[in-house]
């Protein structure tokens, strides 16, 4: 069995954390057999993955980043994220118990008096956020570190503000209070309500302004490629030095606005309940891993239930 995870150019934090939750987890269990994946952390359950190949589904979600998958006998389901996910593949909603973060129940420093700050790692690569973190007087907590200091840095914060998923799901395990950033591009807003619904939470984001020209381009949804690389080769010269500090300023601005709020976390019965029901799930797994949740049985014997 592969335990999968999703890596890009460059580490990011949720991607990274099924690195440290589940060999603790499931000691033993993982091996490099591309022909068995084991999907757990992560927006991952699209068509990406051999057909050919038996999927282990322990928590994973739908992101949206491309068409869903097909569920087939080779897709064995014991849980996902939320709600949200289940209603889409097909699935009954009660196999929605929750995002495998959730398990990661390290405490926070009660002693704790920095404000953090994580942004999505691709706003980290095309913004200028260290400067406007700085400006904000925010601690910059980057999503491609190695994960065991992020976990660190986390609980660390007081509070902390997060455009990035996972960074928000982490701190409200360790009851870190958070601030969630509504996400500067679209298509990553809506895998957070699946995890919320789970815990029957309601979202409050606060805007995130761009830090730059180039991450506000990218976060239109009318900006082809071409037309982002036109227009920075026409607005470059013009926009150096004070335009540039404006995009920080104003970003800056949004972070201090951000800091200035109520924060959230999700109700201690709600987070107890889905890592009760998480738990007792990756105990039947560890005893069969091939035998699937029972409500996510097809009445002829597969694995997936098609409605």
């Amino acid at each position: 069995m592969q335990l999968y995870h999703w890596r890009g150019a460059v580490r990011n934090f949720g991607d990274e954390l099924n690195t440290v939750l589940w060999p603790r987890l499931l000691p033993d269990f993982f091996d490099d057999d591309p022909a068995e994946l084991f999907l757990g952390i992560g927006s991952v359950l699209d068509v990406q993955h051999d057909v050919t190949a038996t999927k282990l589904v322990a928590g994973a979600g739908y992101g949206g980043y491309r068409a869903p998958p097909v569920l087939d006998a080779n897709w064995i389901v014991h849980w996902v994220r939320g709600p949200r996910t289940a209603r889409l593949l097909g699935l009954p909603e009660a196999l929605g118990l929750g995002d495998p973060a959730m398990l990661l129940a390290v405490p926070g420093n009660g002693c704790a008096r920095s404000i953090g700050f994580m942004p999505h790692f691709e706003s980290l690569a095309r913004g200028a956020w260290a400067e406007a973190a700085s400006a904000a007087g925010v601690t910059l907590i980057d999503p491609r570190d190695d994960p065991s200091a992020i976990l660190a840095a986390i609980g660390n914060c007081h509070v902390l503000l997060s455009e990035a998923m996972h960074g928000v799901i982490v701190a409200d395990a360790m009851r870190v209070p958070w601030v969630a950033l509504r996400p500067l591009v679209p298509v990553h807003r809506a895998k957070w309500y699946d995890w919320a619904d789970a815990l029957a939470l309601r979202i409050c984001f606060r805007p995130l302004t761009a830090s730059s020209l180039p991450e506000r381009l990218h976060a239109s949804p009318l900006a082809s490629p071409h037309r982002i690389h036109r227009l920075l080769d026409f607005a470059s010269p013009v926009l150096a030095g004070v335009a540039r500090r404006r995009f920080i300023e104003q970003a800056a601005q949004s972070l201090a606005a951000a800091a200035a709020a109520t924060p959230q976390l999700s109700a201690a019965a709600a987070l107890d309940r889905c890592r009760t029901r998480m738990l007792e799930r990756l105990a039947a797994l560890r005893r069969n891993p091939r035998q699937p949740a029972a409500c996510a049985l097809h009445p002829s014997g597969h694995s997936a239930y098609q409605g």
